[in-house]
């Protein structure tokens, strides 16, 4: 019986560390008899993108990928409606989408759910050219993850410390959104996130009830508020109740329309500099991933 190749691409400075003892566990816990293991490391950003588009040419690749969501947007993105199958070894700070997938945060016992190979398929989506898999935003959250992307320091400490030092001074946006051609929002709004999995990650969820595999995306609207709201809106963040605020509303689609005024963007908790007006499109069960 012919063995599945088996690239692991394993970015070496993601979030945790983690990453530094990956090699010897693949080799030590892989199963040799089914896969022939293949070992890449990045060096720059975008290098998983090149990697992996190189390899969805050769067509029945498993492609396991080491790092935070970063890294698993930049391969996922060269994944949509190929044969080709998707892992994750979770190293990153927030790892959202392994989360969702119930992948767990530990490396042994994430290459054990490699080994199992059970594969589903799930959504993908973009802002206009922009890929992304998990959670994009503009807004507050994206203003968030500009300026994680300059703190020198990683992990959830350093977003919690941006967020209760950033929120009282953050100027809210004003934002358009349609939907099958008609405006569902105008106004002012902290943040708009385009939900297709269920949380930023470190389980802090936004939109516990949305699908990867339902071919609907919730937007996730914060209204604006009053200072004296802030500390319940922050309790409800991280109780797992922000979906439930009243100041928080969300609406399933399919795609939409979106105009943001200068409102910073994330993809998949990546800083981004992109268009205000913006369309967004899901393509259903686009991608084949490993999951638990």
């Amino acid at each position: 019986m012919s063995k599945s190749n088996l690239h692991f691409i394993i970015n070496p400075i993601s979030g945790t560390g983690k990453q530094h003892k990956v090699l010897q566990k693949i080799k030590r816990q892989i199963d040799a008899k089914r896969f022939d293991t293949h070992i890449h490391y990045t060096e720059k950003e975008k290098h998983a993108t090149e990697i992996a588009k190189r390899l969805c040419k050769e067509k029945n690749n498993i492609i396991i990928a080491v790092g935070g969501d970063g890294t698993v947007n930049e391969i996922a993105s060269t994944m949509v409606h190929s044969n080709n199958i998707l892992g994750i070894i979770p190293t990153g700070s927030g790892n959202g989408l392994a989360r969702h997938l119930k992948i767990p945060q530990n490396v042994d016992q994430s290459i054990a759910i490699i080994n199992k190979m059970h594969i589903e398929k799930i959504d993908s989506c973009h802002l206009n050219d922009h890929f992304f898999i998990n959670i994009a935003g503009m807004g507050f959250d994206g203003f968030i993850s500009h300026e994680f992307a300059k703190a020198k320091k990683r992990g959830m400490k350093t977003y919690i410390k941006l967020i209760l030092s950033k929120w009282w001074s953050y100027q809210m946006k004003k934002y358009e959104i349609e939907i099958d051609g008609k405006c569902i929002f105008q106004g002012v709004a902290a943040m708009v996130s385009c939900a297709n999995g269920s949380q930023y990650g470190n389980n802090v969820l936004i939109s516990p009830n949305s699908k990867l595999n339902d071919g609907w995306i919730e937007l996730c609207i914060l209204k604006p508020f009053r200072f004296y709201e802030v500390p319940k809106i922050l309790l409800d963040l991280v109780c797992h109740r922000f979906h439930k605020n009243k100041k928080m509303e969300i609406i399933k689609c399919k795609s939409a329309n979106i105009k943001c005024m200068n409102a910073k963007k994330h993809l998949d908790g990546e800083a981004k500099i992109f268009e205000d007006n913006i369309e967004l499109k899901i393509y259903p069960k686009s991608i084949n991933v490993l999951c638990n």
